[in-house]
């Protein structure tokens, strides 16, 4: 009888210890954050942001616009940033992007500046480009 107790007893700590493991694991899938970053790789053109329009609909093609701020940058060696951009056709769009900040000043980092925006599908993945070469003052943020 006493093997009983003892077999019923670890049975009881495992079916809790698996119970707990199943919460924690549906917790974490639903309130983590979702941002879809599977991997960074720098660009050959350190003027060159690639992300995602996520505040408007927008269609393919080129357009224009100035930068306006850098918001939410988290991370630390990879950053993930919001980047505003003041454009003509689409009043200020959000343009959500990943760059290694010691390497890759954000789009706003030395104030309002041109950019151009190319966005590659109805989805808003976009290209984004810096008209003025910063390349040799990497690494601040602003």
């Amino acid at each position: 009888m006493i093997k009983l107790r003892i077999n019923t007893w670890v049975v009881s700590i495992g079916i809790v210890a698996l119970l707990l493991g199943v919460v924690a694991f549906i917790g974490y899938n639903l309130y983590a954050p979702k941002t879809g970053y599977v991997g960074y790789t720098p660009p050959q053109d350190l003027n060159v942001f690639t992300g995602k329009i996520t505040n408007a609909k927008v269609a393919p093609g080129r357009i224009e616009g100035t930068s306006a701020y850098d918001r939410n940058c988290i991370g630390d060696s990879v950053t993930e940033c919001d980047g505003g951009i003041l454009t003509k056709e689409y009043g200020l769009v959000n343009f959500h992007y990943f760059h290694e900040m010691a390497v890759q000043p954000c789009i706003h980092m030395f104030g309002s500046e041109k950019m151009i925006v190319e966005v590659l599908d109805s989805d808003g993945n976009a290209k984004v480009t810096r008209t003025q070469d910063f390349g040799s003052m990497a690494g601040h943020h602003g």
